[in-house]
This record gives C-alpha cells, sequence and structure tokens, in this order.
C-alpha cells in the first residue's frame, strides 16, 4: 500500500482513522508489510503483500465470504489483461466516457483481478481505490498496485472502510453476487460526495428465464460446490456449443441482418453476437463465472429503479444492455445524514436467485 492511502481508509468497527505501524517489509512507495491501529477503538488490522486487510468475519457475512473465495480461484484462473476491456468497460458504464474519470477520486466496489482498474486509473483519475473481499486482491495488487494513482484494499462493500471522498463509484458485476445486492449498493453510494455520480452494471431478470430455471438450479445444488479445478471440464462442457452458437451463428447473422433487415432477431442474438467477438478463452471465463458463483441474483429493472428512487439521486439513466442486464447510473446532489452507519445485509425480498 502507499502511505497516501491514510488519508481514505477507516476502521471497520468505528469508522475512525488509521495509522501504520510495525513496517517490516518495503519497495520504494509501497508498503509490503506492516500493521494499521486504530487511533480510536484500538484494532489493528494486517498490511500483507501490499494490501491492506481490512476484512472480519464479526461483520461480514459468510456468504459474501464464501463468494469472494470463490471468485478467487475464477479470478486467477483466467488471470490475462486484455486491450478487448477497454471497449467493454465501457459498453457495461455508458453513457460514462472516458474523459469522465480524468482527475477524478474513484471507487471501484469488486475489483478481481484489476482490469477496470487499470483503465480508470489510465483514463487520468486523480486516484483509484479498489476494494474486493476475497484474496484475489493479491492477483489485482500484482497486476495494477504499482500505478502510482491505484490502491488496493481487501474490503466488504458492505462495510466499506472509507471517507466519503469519492467523485465517482462504480461496481460492474459484483453486486449481484451479494447477499444483498441493494445493501451494498448503499453503502457504496453512501461515499460519494455531493455533486459526484454512481454507476452500476447487474445481472437482469428480463430475458434471462432460462438461466434462472434452468443454469441457476444447477449451479445452486451442484457447479458452485464443486473445487475449482474439478469445474473446468463441465465449464468446457458449455463453452464448447455457446463459442460454437456466438461465433459461427449469431455473428455472421447480425452482418447479414444489416444488410437485410427483414430478417427476424433470434433469441438472445443481441448479447451472443456480443460475446462471438471474444476469443474461447474469454467466454470459457464467463460460463466459469456463470458456474460457481455461490450466490447470482438476476435482477428486473423495477427493482434497479427503486434504488435510485430516493431524492438525493438526479440525472437517473437505465439502460437495458444487451437485452440481459442493467445499466444504472445517476448524479448524487446531496448525503444522507446517516451516511456513516454500517449496512446490515438481509435476505432480499425477491426469489429469483
Amino acid at each position: 500500500m502507499k502511505e497516501s492511502l491514510l488519508s481514505f481508509i477507516r476502521c471497520i468497527f468505528c469508522r475512525h482513522e488509521l495509522s501504520l505501524a510495525d513496517i517490516s517489509a518495503a519497495s520504494g512507495s509501497e508498503i509490503l508489510e506492516a500493521k494499521l491501529a486504530c487511533n480510536n477503538c484500538q484494532a489493528q488490522f494486517p498490511v500483507h503483500n501490499g494490501v491492506p486487510r481490512l476484512v472480519s468475519t464479526q461483520v461480514s457475512v459468510k456468504e459474501d465470504l464464501n463468494t469472494g473465495a470463490k471468485f478467487a480461484v475464477s479470478w486467477n484462473k483466467f488471470s490475462r489483461l486484455d486491450a478487448r476491456y477497454f471497449k467493454q468497460f465501457f459498453d457495461w458504464i455508458a453513457p460514462v466516457k472516458p474523459e469522465d474519470l480524468k482527475d477524478k477520486v474513484v471507487l471501484e466496489a469488486g475489483c478481481g483481478k484489476g482490469r477496470h482498474t487499470q483503465i480508470v486509473a489510465e483514463c487520468g483519475a486523480q486516484e483509484v481505490v479498489a476494494v474486493d473481499i476475497g484474496d484475489v486482491v493479491d492477483l489485482a495488487y500484482a497486476n495494477v498496485g504499482h500505478l502510482p494513482n491505484v490502491h488496493i484494499v481487501q474490503s466488504d462493500i458492505n462495510v466499506l472502510p472509507l471517507a466519503r471522498v469519492f467523485d465517482f463509484a462504480f461496481s460492474v458485476g459484483v453486486l449481484h453476487h451479494m447477499l444483498n445486492p441493494r445493501c451494498g449498493f448503499e453503502s457504496m453510494t453512501k461515499l460519494v460526495k455531493a455533486g459526484g455520480s454512481v454507476c452500476v452494471w447487474l445481472y437482469g431478470r428480463e430475458n434471462n428465464g432460462w438461466i434462472v430455471n434452468v443454469i441457476s438450479p444447477l449451479r445452486n445444488a451442484f457447479t458452485s460446490k464443486i473445487p475449482g479445478p474439478a469445474l473446468t471440464p463441465i465449464a468446457w462442457l458449455f463453452t464448447v456449443p455457446l463459442y460454437a452458437v456466438a461465433k459461427g451463428l449469431m455473428v455472421p447473422y447480425a452482418r447479414m441482418q444489416k444488410k437485410a433487415k427483414w430478417l427476424p432477431e433470434l433469441f438472445y442474438q443481441e448479447y451472443l453476437a456480443y460475446i462471438g467477438k471474444f476469443d474461447f478463452n474469454e467466454i470459457e471465463s464467463i460460463v466459469y463465472d456463470h458456474l460457481i458463483a455461490p450466490v447470482a441474483y438476476y435482477i428486473p429493472r423495477s427493482e434497479v429503479e427503486s434504488w435510485f428512487n430516493q431524492k438525493r439521486f438526479t440525472n437517473k439513466v437505465i439502460r437495458w444492455h444487451n437485452k440481459n442486464s442493467w445499466t444504472a447510473c445517476a448524479k448524487i446532489e446531496d448525503v444522507p445524514s446517516d451516511s456513516t452507519a454500517t449496512a446490515k445485509p438481509e435476505m432480499l425480498f425477491f426469489a429469483n436467485k
């Protein structure tokens, strides 16, 4: 970690400032091994392999901790960074554009291997604080921790140990894997300053009935419970036909449709034509993620709208992305008076895992 991170991070128990202590290893501006001590409640947290470890079973729910562990397996298996992620990222968070990130202090809620962290940093963000609940933070730190404007923190999105200093907060593909996605959303938005903005990308319920009714029961009962290595051949069984349909059928059909506009749209065409431009490894990673997740909610538009149905959100945009997911963005005009309260995860009221 960089010492400048101290101006951002807070104690997960009492939200007071932290101080560095017992630094035992450093490299240049990076503190690799140390302790963080709370100036109020005396709690201590380790800095290990350059990453502050601000996660505790005392405040995090076991389901979210388990999900973080599962996705650490997935991200370490599919660890590469790729130039295609730039376009994909801005497709996910549109209408946010690269220039909107310049000179901003940015929070990334759920960073995985750091692919979006790198993009935001290279778009000229002043500072990027990227958090993840699992040990995948070690991979993220290895990939992007060296960047001068990047800070990687192991943290639960529900209990973000951060000050309210952010101009922009985003979460791509993470909240729907939490026990309570709305709780995570509320937690991250409370750290955005008045005049800042927020953007999230979520699995949609609409047009995904076949996943909810076929894939999710298989995932809940079987694939999310088996060890990561044993999941690889199962993921291949799904990836091979998906790759063939996406690249061999949907991509050329979409091209033909542009010339012959009378051709009808096929089921799931927009999404499959989109991922049909990816290579086999990337499509395999998509399948693997769907199969390994202990929790995955497919969220209806009405629920997404309810998240933003507060006076503090303005300039709201809710967009159906590839006809199977939701991108939602808004400006934040003020901050609720209870914004320092610790969120308490509860079960969702809609049952569509």
